[in-house]
């Protein structure tokens, strides 16, 4: 796979989804709906407590875009990140974390 001369860039969210709710599932959910320009996806954050409902926790994800033809601008990443905010509230119930 061709390492690209143009540059990354990073998107973090925050969504709240159902306690039992394997991570896996919310990753999967998240690949599939972000497209092309996604070369990586990390969740780096798990957490339940203080301003997450009960029965809820709040995953962090790392998005990162990248092309290997152009340097993206914020619509195309924008875009994409839409998608997998509408994807997740859709399939997986979850809710952008405030």
């Amino acid at each position: 796979h061709e390492i690209s001369r143009f540059p990354a860039i990073r998107r973090d969210l925050a969504v709240v989804v159902e306690a039992g709710l394997p991570a896996r599932e919310v990753l999967e959910c998240a690949r599939g709906a972000a497209g092309g320009l996604l070369v990586n996806l990390e969740l780096f954050d798990q957490y339940y407590g203080k301003g997450i409902d009960s029965g809820r926790k709040s995953l962090a994800l790392g998005l990162t875009f990248q092309d290997t033809s152009r340097t993206l601008n914020d619509e195309d990443v924008e875009s994409a990140v839409g998608r997998v905010v509408a994807a997740l509230e859709a399939k997986l119930g979850a809710q952008l974390r405030q």
